[in-house]
C-alpha cells in the first residue's frame, strides 16, 4: 500500500484491536521493548506455545506485570530475561509458575562470559602450542584409553586397571 507511518501508530492501532484470548495459556512469554528509547518502556505478553500476542502492558513494573497472570490459574511457566520486576511480577501473580531464561538471554550471558574470559586469557591464548619431544606420539591401545573423565591421572596420563 506504500503508507509511511510510525511505529507508535502501529502500537495505537494494535492496541485499539480486541485480542480474543485463548481459555488457557500454559507458556506465558515477558519481554520489554522501548516504546520511547530511554523514557518510556512497555511489556509484552506472549503466547509461547502459540506465539501469539496476549496483551502488550503499559510499563514494565512489577505490579502491572503481577495483575495479568492472576487471571489465568494454569501458566505453569513464565518466559523471560530474569528482570527483577518481572521475577517479582510473576512470582506475585502465578507462584504456581516456574520461571525459567529465554533462550537469547541465555545465549547472550554466555557470549558475554565467554568474551570476558578470552579477554582475561588473549596473551595466553595467542601464543604458540608447544609440543613436548619426550612424547611418544603413538597410540594407546584400545584397552587403555579413559572411558571417563575421572580415569585420568592429573598429569594427563592414563590409570591402568
Amino acid at each position: 500500500m506504500a503508507v509511511t507511518t510510525c511505529k507508535d501508530t502501529l502500537l495505537r492501532l494494535r492496541r485499539a484491536l480486541p485480542v480474543p484470548l485463548p481459555e488457557s495459556v500454559p507458556y506465558l512469554g515477558v519481554d520489554e521493548f522501548a516504546v520511547r528509547r530511554g523514557r518510556t518502556y512497555a511489556t509484552i505478553l506472549v503466547d509461547t506455545n502459540t506465539h501469539c500476542l496476549m496483551d502488550v502492558l503499559a510499563d514494565r513494573t512489577a505490579h502491572t506485570v503481577t495483575a495479568w497472570p492472576r487471571e489465568y490459574s494454569e501458566v505453569r511457566i513464565v518466559c523471560g530475561d530474569r528482570a527483577v520486576s518481572f521475577l517479582d511480577g510473576a512470582r506475585a501473580g502465578a507462584p504456581q509458575a516456574r520461571q525459567v531464561a529465554d533462550t537469547w538471554h541465555l545465549l547472550h550471558n554466555l557470549a558475554e562470559a565467554v568474551e570476558r574470559v578470552v579477554g582475561r586469557h588473549g596473551a595466553e591464548l595467542r601464543e604458540p602450542l608447544t609440543v613436548r619431544t619426550d612424547q611418544d606420539d603413538t597410540c594407546l591401545p584400545a584397552d587403555t584409553v579413559p572411558t571417563a573423565l575421572g580415569e585420568l591421572d592429573v598429569d594427563g596420563g592414563v590409570r591402568g586397571p
